[in-house]
């Protein structure tokens, strides 16, 4: 019984000072803002995005979820702070919503509209003029809705394929590559490539 003691204690201790196995391997590298307007529209100021290859560095079977990921992010390159899928979805969203285009778009609806209550209303306008404006208002409706590009829900289906998922289950040796983004502190700063471990 003496000797086990002694043992069980070397062995604790040994295993309390070797440092934990990284299970997870990250790089990444910068993408291009030109890039990241063709996938995803038009970003906010300061946001940039990385393309991450997570590798699973043992030989089995280990999940992650991506705030562990955003943490070492973080710890790795403190002028960035990563930003979540929902929340970087939100605001392309939003910057979709307001294009030049669609903000013709609703004011011709408006003003077809308004034109055509004035035309039946009791109004003075001359006939000619509210149906030339009438016209010219629809007919620029149809120009502007063929002009809006198609790339919106193409732009969601990327976004669904290629951003980082709350969860990933990866095999032994396996990688996937997905895309994070994040706010810089410094804008100007060049962006640089990213190498960190999980666990």
């Amino acid at each position: 019984m003496r000797i086990w003691l002694p043992a069980l204690i070397g062995l604790f201790l040994l295993a309390w000072a070797s440092p934990a196995q990284d299970i997870f391997t990250v790089t990444g590298t910068p993408i291009p803002a030109s890039l990241i307007r063709q996938n995803y529209g038009k970003m906010p100021k300061g946001i940039t995005a990385y393309d991450l290859s997570i590798c699973n560095s043992t030989e089995i079977k280990h999940s992650i979820v991506s705030s562990e990921i955003f943490q070492a992010l973080s710890k790795s390159n403190t002028g960035l702070q990563p930003i979540g899928r929902q929340i970087m979805l939100t605001a392309i969203l939003r910057n979709q919503s307001w294009t030049l285009t669609n903000i013709l778009s609703v004011t011709t609806s408006v003003s077809a509209g308004i034109l055509s209550v004035l035309n039946t209303s009791k109004v003075g306008l001359p006939s000619g003029v509210a149906t030339g404006a009438t016209l010219a208002s629809l007919s620029l409706q149809q120009v502007l809705s063929n002009l809006k590009p198609v790339s919106s829900a193409d732009q969601l289906e990327k976004f669904e394929s290629q951003v980082l998922e709350p969860a990933l289950v990866l095999d032994g040796g396996s990688c996937v590559e997905r895309t994070v983004f994040t706010v810089v502190d410094q804008p100007a700063a060049k962006v640089a490539r990213l190498s960190f471990h999980v666990r």
